[in-house]
């Protein structure tokens, strides 16, 4: 290396994030198995160019942090409302299940009790990051096959929090494994009870003064506080950092603030679960895996065919038809990002050894790398079965309100309230944002679907689902952040109606050169409105005398 320390490791890392991401991209692949994969090159495995692993494994941890986190803010009660009871008791006998079954196997190959329910628990997961990715792409998300992929996927991540307890408990090895699961499940609980309460006296009040200051610098320090004090907290209470990461997702869900937290944290994230990712790659010695090959390949074949028979059989038991149930169990038959939380939990724990750790870390990563195979494979099953398929009332899933077909409307000034009442009055599904806390907890009272949140930042737009609305409305007051947005969906969504609201005629012609499609001059439709109101006869009551009356 041409410079040494932290700093070299540095510039080696990001270097290495940056051609990882672009040939995978390239390569129509998960930026995951990129970073994995320049991990295994950079890590003492392969070229050695990291000379501090432990610090970069340090670092890696809040990664973790923040991926949890994100996974938190996308679990609100009102999404869990909306699942059908049939298919979240599928996800859940599906999470169960498989540990079960992948918890005997390890005992039948001589792994201990407390090491065979950790690899139980880390296989049973599947890869959100992958499955959602691939139906968004072939736009099969909304079939039957995709809402129930999702729910099981959905009902995974409410897991993890109870496998991380469960995963922390096992690793506590002074005390009984049935005393070290009370134990941890009692701190779990006092652990949330404090976060909540924490969360309503504290948290809200915080962002709700982030968010007067109209200041995104204040905004995302509000967000780095809300999620590293969250952590210390469950850490203190014996648990993990990452329990708290998702646990401080969870809270922010249920607030206006959540999309802006979103987009706010999305950088973090992004470097510190990709640094993460890294650090699981350094750990994989490919050359002993290589040696072990004949291992790995049994492995990724028992994961494949035991996860996606459990899942397939589970789903026909809970009434979906062989059409859809095996489909989906080949779908989410990989492992998951996840995975490799509790494998690492595991390992470093003393659980398991570091042989069986690099052996499973590489079957995973090899098993998500076969899921466009398992997708193209599920989907053309799916497609075979479909004309004898009858979608079933009972086990659709009623989109949440941003899902698709809606309305999104930026601003919810003057204008954009009279949008949105006439969307409703329509019943039209819509989502509203505003830069106005106050205006937005208004609306919220009132029971509006409105946000906080500023609308001309591209990652709000992406947590709002413009790419799958039918229309944006932009009602915002200030022309030039009008302006800004208009130019920005163009570029961003093109295609996409865009309904915009101009103050003034030379704003008109602003917004029309920008690519508004269509334009409303306020001006002129208060004054068509005033003309509107005019009475059409003129005997009204109260009208002046004439001067020709009528006889």
């Amino acid at each position: 290396m041409v410079t040494d320390g932290h700093l070299g490791d540095a510039i080696v890392i990001l270097a290495a994030a940056v051609a990882a991401q672009l040939a995978f991209q390239r390569l129509r692949l998960s930026p995951v198995l990129g970073y994995l994969a320049a991990g295994a090159v950079l890590g003492p495995f392969g070229l050695r160019l990291i000379g501090d692993v432990d610090s970069a494994l340090a670092l890696a941890e809040f990664g973790v942090v923040f991926l949890l986190f994100s996974v938190g803010l996308e679990l609100p009660l009102e999404r869990l409302r909306v699942l059908p009871p049939a298919l979240f008791g599928l996800g859940a006998a599906q999470v169960l299940a498989t540990a079960a079954v992948f918890a005997g196997a390890a005992l039948a190959f001589g792994l201990a009790v407390d090491a065979a329910v950790a690899v139980g628990c880390a296989l049973a997961l599947s890869s959100t990051v992958f499955v959602v990715q691939i139906l968004i792409e072939r736009r099969r998300l909304a079939t039957r096959m995709g809402r129930a992929a999702f729910t099981v996927l959905l009902c995974q991540d409410l897991a993890i929090a109870p496998i991380l307890v469960v995963t922390l408990a096992l690793v506590d090895r002074e005390t009984g494994l049935g005393a070290a699961l009370g134990i941890a499940a009692l701190k779990a609980a006092a652990a949330v009870l404090f976060i909540v309460v924490l969360g309503r006296y504290v948290v809200r009040p915080l962002f709700r003064l982030a968010a007067v200051g109209q200041s995104a610098e204040t905004f995302a320090a509000a967000t780095l506080l809300a999620v590293l004090c969250t952590a210390a907290l469950t850490e203190l209470a014996g648990l993990s950092l990452a329990l708290g990461g998702l646990l401080a997702g969870m809270l922010l869900a249920e607030t206006e603030y959540r999309h802006q937290v979103a987009a706010e944290i999305q950088p973090f994230r992004g470097i510190l679960v990709g640094l993460f990712f890294m650090t699981v790659g350094m750990s994989a010695d490919l050359g002993h895996a290589w040696s072990e090959a004949a291992a790995v390949a049994a492995v990724v074949a028992g994961l494949l065919a035991i996860k996606a028979a459990v899942l397939g059989a589970l789903a026909l038991l809970f009434g979906l038809p062989a059409a859809t149930a095996w489909p989906v169990g080949l779908l989410l038959a990989q492992g998951g990002e996840f995975s490799f939380v509790v494998l690492g939990i595991a390992a470093g724990g003393g659980l398991l050894d570091g042989e069986s750790a690099r052996i499973l870390v590489v079957a995973v990563a090899l098993s998500m790398l076969l899921t466009p195979l398992l997708a193209a494979l599920a989907t053309g099953s799916a497609r075979r079965g479909a004309a004898r398929a009858v979608a079933d009332a009972d086990l659709s899933i009623q989109p949440a309100p941003e899902a698709s077909g809606h309305v999104v409307v930026a601003g919810y000034g003057r204008v954009g309230r009279a949008a949105v009442g006439g969307l409703a009055a329509r019943g039209i599904p819509h989502i509203a944002i505003d830069r106005d806390p106050y205006a937005v907890a208004r609306a919220r009272r009132q029971g509006e679907t409105v946000f906080f949140g500023d609308a001309t930042r591209p990652e709000v737009l992406e947590a709002l689902h413009v790419g799958r609305a039918r229309a944006v409305v932009v009602a915002l007051s200030d022309p030039e952040a009008a302006t800004r947005l208009v130019g920005i969906l163009g570029a961003l969504y093109p295609g996409r109606p865009v309904l915009a609201r101009a103050e003034t005629e030379d704003h008109a012609r602003e917004l029309a050169e920008t690519g508004a499609d269509e334009i409303v001059p306020e001006l002129v439709a208060t004054g068509d409105r005033l003309a509107a109101l005019v009475p059409d006869s003129a005997d009204s009551p109260d009208a002046p005398d004439s001067e020709n009356p009528e006889p």
